[in-house]
């Protein structure tokens, strides 16, 4: 699977509700068996909103405060989900954890 077929992707949790689409995906890079990187998934960002991060989810960005703070709270809604909690066997990616417990995105760490 390619990651353009994942981004913009709808979502829905387990309940049906409509959690927006897959904004970006989160890799790691680990070393192959022949020594070459290779990146693996470790989960994907979900959200309503289509206004790029640029970063400023990180704890260690720095910018001017307003745009910080506006971006953050235009993704107030987005998560991070873990890729083992991910469905893609339909046509929309099913999340297999309720809203509720998602991690949301300023406290991922992944």
């Amino acid at each position: 699977m390619r990651a353009g077929e994942l981004i913009g992707r709808p979502v829905r949790d387990p309940a049906g509700r409509d959690l927006g689409a897959i904004r970006d995906i989160r890799v790691r890079a680990t070393p192959g068996r022949d020594g070459i990187q290779q990146l693996v998934v470790r989960g994907v960002i979900v959200g309503r909103t289509p206004v790029r991060l640029f970063g400023y989810q990180r704890h260690d960005q720095r910018g001017p405060a307003p745009l910080v703070a506006l971006i953050r709270w235009l993704h107030r809604h987005t998560r991070y989900v873990a890729w083992e909690d991910v469905d893609l066997s339909g046509p929309e990616a099913r999340i297999r954890r309720p809203f509720a417990e998602l991690t949301p995105l300023h406290e991922a760490t992944d």
